[in-house]
């Protein structure tokens, strides 16, 4: 299914269904993902939404 991007809400994905994706990075990308996710007292996991979520949005521009 296509989902144009102006149509996403994040106030509805909250409550949306989950699909839990397989991702290898590298080790020291990795780190440095745990610790910005720290400096920002966020958890790997929104932190890594958030910045697809901002990559999908500069696709769209």
């Amino acid at each position: 299914m296509e989902t144009n991007m102006q149509e996403i809400d994040l106030d509805l994905l909250r409550n949306e269904r989950t699909v839990t994706i397989g991702t290898v990075f590298p080790e020291t990308m990795a780190t440095a993902i745990e610790e910005r996710a720290k400096s920002e007292l966020i958890s790997r996991s929104s932190w890594l939404r958030r910045v697809a979520l901002a990559e999908l949005q500069k696709v769209k521009s």
